[in-house]
């Protein structure tokens, strides 16, 4: 329908005009004629009308009056029948001259198609109205036949205007015609002739309940608004437009909007963030029952409204515990409060809210939102998403530690007049930081979870033994750097130690023996500090910005990063010194604080232990 668009189009009549298709094409033009593109554009049109200059022409005596020009001129010297002119400046002059008029007429395509949209519009009205009549009297008829009657008239009233009244029927749809695509208010009306054609042709496969000529369950809408919406906030934030092919199905008779309460819905996208390929799903209505799959309930089923599920991506080598974000609408919450409660409330003054039917009472939602965390496996977070009147500049957030997972908390989504969502910016910064949150490496909330799966995992054979007894002889230590007090905290707070890759001074390869060692002793001469801890991962390499990401200081390149258990025993390593080890590095061959590997007992034999 853009540029180089086919002259003809093939139209067929609609055969799916069941009643509540019908009232759903009608909520959808009253909404399109109330907007104010559409009113903006149809007075665009009246003011300004497209016109065009047509050429007419006529045969007249010699003798009428006419305007001289070069036209009038060539035909005093053409051939043909000729008239004496006594006393004229020529012998001769043509018995007929070709008297030719241009004048200015409405009567152009683009206001022609305007015309056929804007009938096109009452005839679909008309045939609302003719369903309702022909239906059983209600009260909601008749008020539906009264919002039919005031949208009517505002049609009536611009397709009589003075501007269409000697425009003629459209013979041709123009669809390649310029000024539709680009004149002001035309390409408006246009756009809208598109839109509700193809909303014609969907059909919204819910139950009369959810929405019926009459009544429409508002809640029920919104869940289903709200999952588009989160769809598109995902969408811009991975980076890519989600396929929306799912949710529109074929059927023999037109076309089936997919989303539908209890029916599954899954999108999915790819996402690479500090050299860490992430898989993003949004569902909708998943339902998470008790099984073995790894995302499961280990209580009763639960189904929240929408699910945000972060996985690696196939072939990934740094691979992560998936996680998921889950998220229910709640049309009838107005204030955060509602499901939070004030902040000096306390559990004794807490009283039910009445009359909350989806939103349920006073801090029922607050119980679902911990329900999905502490019974869904690996749910890092639970949010609710409600159109109230808080303030929308940023979501509400209660972090269960330090970090921004997990946690739970409540974002606006609000419908606008604009046609975008109130509300969205907060929601698209949270989702942003919580695919950076699960990219960065060596983050507490990954140890926290890598640590329980290690505990609760089905393999026993793959968990660590924690014994007490020294390490034998033979076990290999990666002698560790660090450089100073900034560095030893760092290690300290992500559990973790940094060894530079390969293409620096100093770097190792992604082979090296080194980074296979099963323990870490770490030296600092700055600040006189000798630990000891077990290497319980294997090396992953990081980039510059991942390692920025980690809050590491002023990173210069990539780096190897293991992840380190501390082990308490102080009698392993007493007698050591920063100064032995340095010195110890030194005979090896190595420049200053460069990566050493030993065996256990080459660095006993340091202090003359065993």
């Amino acid at each position: 329908m853009d540029r180089f668009a086919i002259s003809d189009a093939r139209f067929e009549p609609d055969d799916t005009r069941d009643a509540v298709t019908l009232y759903q094409r009608f909520t959808f033009l009253r909404a399109l004629f109330e907007s104010e593109n559409f009113q903006a554009g149809l007075h665009e049109i009246i003011r300004r009308p497209h016109t065009a200059w047509v050429t007419t022409s006529e045969t007249v005596r010699p003798g009428a009056g006419m305007r001289a020009d070069s036209h009038i001129l060539r035909q005093f010297a053409k051939a043909g029948p000729r008239s004496a002119w006594p006393g004229g400046p020529i012998a001769s002059i043509p018995s007929r001259l070709e008297r030719k008029r241009t004048v200015a007429t409405h009567d152009t395509a683009p206001n022609r198609f305007v015309k056929f949209a804007l009938e096109h519009w009452r005839q679909i009205l008309g045939d609302i109205d003719q369903g309702l009549a022909n239906a059983q009297p209600t009260p909601a008829a008749t008020r539906g036949r009264r919002e039919i009657a005031a949208v009517m008239s505002q049609l009536e009233e611009v397709v009589h205007h003075d501007v269409f009244a000697d425009v003629g029927r459209l013979a041709r749809f123009p669809a390649d015609d310029q000024v539709l695509q680009k004149g002001e208010g035309y390409r408006d009306i246009f756009k809208a002739y598109v839109e509700t054609e193809f909303a014609a042709r969907l059909s919204w496969q819910s139950s009369p309940e959810d929405y019926g000529a009459g009544q429409r369950d508002v809640a029920a809408l919104y869940e289903y608004w709200a999952f588009i919406q989160l769809s598109q906030v995902v969408g811009d934030v991975v980076g890519q437009t989600f396929d929306m092919g799912p949710l529109v199905q074929s059927r023999p008779d037109g076309l089936t909007v997919g989303i539908r309460t209890g029916v599954e819905t899954v999108l999915a996208g790819l996402i690479e963030r500090f050299d860490r390929r992430m898989k993003v799903e949004l569902c909708f209505n998943r339902t998470y029952r008790r099984g073995a799959s790894p995302i499961a309930s280990w209580t009763k089923p639960m189904r929240p409204d929408y699910s945000l599920l972060i996985s690696p991506a196939e072939g990934e080598p740094a691979t992560f515990e998936p996680i998921v974000l889950h998220f229910d609408a709640k049309y009838r919450v107005d204030f955060v409060k509602e499901i939070f409660g004030a902040e000096d409330e306390d559990a004794d003054s807490l009283q039910p809210a009445p009359n909350l039917e989806r939103g349920g009472a006073l801090r029922a939602d607050l119980l679902k939102m911990h329900a999905y965390r502490d019974a869904i496996h690996r749910t890092a977070g639970a949010y609710v998403l409600y159109p109230g009147g808080d303030n929308e500049g940023s979501g509400l957030q209660y972090p269960e530690y330090h970090e921004l997972l997990p946690g739970l908390g409540a974002f606006v989504l609000r419908p606008t007049g604009t046609g975008s969502a109130s509300g969205a910016p907060a929601l698209r910064r949270f989702i942003n930081d919580v695919l950076d949150h699960v990219a960065t490496r060596l983050t507490k909330h990954e140890r926290g979870r890598y640590w329980l799966e290690d505990a609760h995992g089905r393999s026993l054979l793959s968990r660590l033994t924690h014994s007490l007894a020294p390490p034998p002889p033979s076990t290999s230590v990666l002698l560790g750097y660090v450089k100073s007090r900034e560095h030893w905290s760092w290690i300290q707070e992500r559990k973790a130690y940094n060894v530079r890759a390969e293409g620096r001074h100093g770097g190792v390869h992604a082979g090296a023996a080194l980074l296979q060692s099963q323990l870490l002793l770490l030296y600092c001469p700055a600040m006189h500090e000798v630990a000891l801890a077990r290497i319980v991962s294997d090396a992953e390499e990081v980039s510059i910005a991942g390692m920025a990401a980690m809050g590491y200081q002023e990173p210069r390149g990539s780096y190897w990063c293991v992840q380190l258990q501390w082990l308490e025993q102080a009698q392993w390593i007493r007698g050591l010194s920063p100064h032995l080890l340095e010195a110890y590095v030194r005979t090896r061959g190595l420049a200053n604080g460069e990566p050493a590997s030993a065996l256990w007992s080459e660095i006993r034999s340091l202090t003359g232990g065993e």
